[in-house]
């Protein structure tokens, strides 16, 4: 890719970027949120077309036309977001569109559908079932489905954005693994991930980008992490450092005793205190989400001793949890946190309607004033609270989403993933974001898959494995991060 450049209105997104991958590498695209790496491979799938610059493949120069015309050249992307169809086996899922048809038309071979899915499986060296459904399988299966789906398709060039931000350990190196075996059969690999721990692994070659512009490509071997957040962002940012917590622990505000549910939870109990973060740590599948869902009424459970303020509660959905004080920032940002095709202001005061209203109708210039208040205290970056949630960083979305909080009588905040694919940069703001609010005497709940992270903000962190609570570490322990994922992992 030669002297890309792509505008929206007046706001130049792509300036003059270079880009040039070698057959057969991992090649990292870097950058904070908003560096121009989305847009950068929309162009190259084409969903999005350029302004102006070159395409070339193989030496020669191309018109990406569409998804589905980049897909035909042999390129391909692993969206951050996973997108397939829940409802349909892994097999459907696969051959989509390619479905073995029999000689009358529209009826599918189904034999011959998972026949030939069985054995694509088994040449890609992926372990799957081909009869299960998508929906049931775990997220690092559903990766690899994913990943099986470009594949058949012959993809030559795989972009992988974010593959490993919603894996745990164990997975993340199982997809690591697998994207070196990828390099050793000719697959040339785009990788956009935010930890560098994996940049500098299995990645061949590095390019940084800054303000939609190249800043450097250059050997992974030539690269540090410092050198690499100071590409990025320009600037000096503490990454691994211990934060001083200025916050006094006061008394218990949530309490959790003998939550459990047949198959997926163990009597989980947990509490946090009026002005502590307390961290929750664990491999995928060992209960932390379910144990939130369940605890706020999303999910049902069997048995539990809830306490809100020293009184017992029965959250029966969401909207109950947060009348009563405790508010969810999930995991899934862009699916349960935002509504992408709406302005900020409405995102904002979505959850607080009622006392943005008179006789029943919505005070607009009220409303108006309250999401510049809540975004201006949060630091959200954005031309006007009118533009479109959607179109913002990952970083941003995140502080839209806690801005619904803001100004509100909430005592128990609890965020799930809460720097999930966002840049080192936006990481750090967000971690002041959440301190400021323990300082103030909220009780902060953070889920977590990586201990650094934890380690950096919390004052305790509830380690669990297999649907149960194994340990809860205190803050004059948590430099030893071995003891801490040998509890998640259970031994």
């Amino acid at each position: 890719m030669h002297g890309i450049q792509k505008s929206f209105g007046g706001v130049k997104a792509l300036r003059n970027i270079d880009l040039q991958v070698k057959r057969g590498s991992c090649h990292a695209l870097l950058g904070e949120n908003g560096a121009g790496k989305s847009t950068l491979m929309k162009v190259l799938t084409g969903i999005i077309a350029k302004d102006s610059g070159k395409i070339l493949l193989n030496g020669e120069e191309v018109q990406i036309q569409s998804l589905r015309h980049a897909e035909e050249l042999g390129i391909a992307i692993v969206p951050q977001e996973l997108s397939f169809i829940s409802y349909f086996t892994v097999a459907e899922n696969i051959f989509y569109g390619e479905e073995p048809t029999r000689p009358l038309p529209l009826l599918i071979d189904w034999k011959k559908l998972y026949t030939a899915c069985d054995e694509k499986l088994k040449e890609l060296k992926i372990d799957l079932p081909s009869k299960m459904q998508a929906g049931k399988l775990n997220v690092s299966d559903q990766q690899m489905m994913v990943i099986a789906r470009v594949l058949a398709k012959n993809a030559n060039i795989i972009i992988m954005d974010e593959p490993t931000a919603r894996l745990g350990h164990g997975e993340v190196t199982k997809l690591l693994k697998y994207i070196q075996y990828l390099k050793t059969c000719g697959k040339t690999i785009i990788y956009i991930s935010h930890r560098l721990e994996e940049i500098f692994e299995i990645c061949d070659t590095i390019t940084v980008l800054r303000d939609g512009e190249t800043i450097q490509t250059a050997p992974t071997s030539q690269m540090d992490s410092d050198k690499l957040i100071n590409l990025m962002v320009n600037r000096q940012i503490k990454v691994n450092t211990t934060r001083t917590r200025k916050s006094s622990i006061g008394e218990t505000v949530l309490s959790v005793k003998g939550l459990s549910k047949k198959g997926v939870l163990r009597d989980v109990s947990f509490e946090v205190h009026k002005g502590e973060i307390l961290g929750m740590f664990g491999l995928v599948g060992a209960g932390r989400t379910e144990a939130v869902r369940a605890m706020l009424g999303v999910d049902r459970y069997d048995t539990a001793e809830i306490r809100l303020d020293s009184k017992p509660v029965v959250f029966k959905n969401i909207g109950q949890a947060l009348a009563a004080g405790v508010a969810l920032v999930p995991e899934e940002r862009r699916k349960q946190g935002i509504l992408p095709n709406t302005p900020i202001y409405k995102n904002v005061s979505i959850c607080n309607l009622k006392a943005l209203s008179r006789l029943g109708l919505i005070d607009k210039k009220k409303e108006l004033e309250y999401a510049k208040h809540c975004t201006e205290i949060l630091g959200v970056a954005c031309s006007s609270v009118f533009q479109n949630v959607g179109n913002l960083s990952g970083g941003n979305q995140q502080k839209v989403v806690i801005s619904k909080y803001i100004d509100r009588n909430i005592r128990v905040l609890i965020l799930d993933e809460p720097t999930r694919g966002i840049d080192v940069g936006a990481k750090d703001q967000i971690y002041e974001i959440i301190e400021g609010l323990a300082q103030q005497g909220m009780a902060v709940i953070v889920i977590s898959s990586e201990i650094p992270e934890l380690q950096l903000m919390c004052d305790r962190i509830c380690v669990m494995s297999q649907g149960k609570v194994t340990t809860v570490i205190d803050r004059s322990e948590f430099a030893d991060s071995d003891n801490i994922l040998r509890n998640a992992i259970g031994i």
